[in-house]
Formats: C-alpha cells, structure tokens, sequence
C-alpha cells in the first residue's frame, strides 16, 4: 500500500484494487522494504517506489503529516520517502531553505566584520 489522498480527499493509508477480471490487491511499494519477507515462498511485491515509505505523488507534506500525527508525528522522519510533494510545495521548502541559507551568510558576514 501507500499513503495518499482516497476518493474523499482524505490522507490515509491505502490499497489499490480491481473487481473485475483479472483481479488484483495493488501494492504501490514495500512495506519499509520488508514486504518479500511477508509473503511466505510467493513474492508479489512490486520493486515500489524506491522507499522504505511510498507516498502517492502530489500529496501534501503538512496533511499527510497531520494524519501521521495521531500516531507518531516524527514517525516520516524515520524512513526514506519517494520524492512525492506538489511542485508548488518544493518551491517554497526552496525559497525558505534558501532564506535560512542567506540569513546565516549574513549572520557569519556580520561576525567577520565586527572582528
């Protein structure tokens, strides 16, 4: 399974599955790597998304944080995660990244300079 907006829109953690022929159970990817060891002898696992965690593409970071957080809020923090947030959302993670980024050049410049 993954995690990932359902047809309500709400983040959770999910299963895709077909209900005509041929059927299947669709596993996005493994379950924190470990998902050929619970197959017992019949691997169905898919390679997944290169993760020990697999999130669906375009799902935001604060809400699938927020539905993790009624359980563990570091527990994302934990594992590797598919490169899954909405463009406009790494945009930002860059712009404040980058301002953090100038703001200690700043501060460092400032120190040189008052020595």
């Amino acid at each position: 399974g993954h995690f990932g907006p359902t047809d309500t829109g709400e983040i959770e953690y999910h299963y895709h599955s077909r209900q005509i022929v041929p059927y299947h159970l669709a596993c996005q990817g493994p379950s924190l790597g470990n998902c050929a060891d619970t197959q017992r002898g019949t691997n169905f696992c898919h390679p997944g998304c290169g993760a020990e965690v697999c999130v669906q593409p375009g799902t935001s970071e604060a809400s699938l944080r927020a539905y993790l957080a009624q359980w563990d809020p570091t527990w994302l923090d934990k594992y590797t995660t598919n490169d899954y947030k909405p463009k406009q959302e790494k945009v930002e993670n860059k712009v404040e990244e980058d301002h953090v980024i100038e703001k200690a050049i700043r501060k460092l410049l400032d120190n040189i300079f008052e020595s």
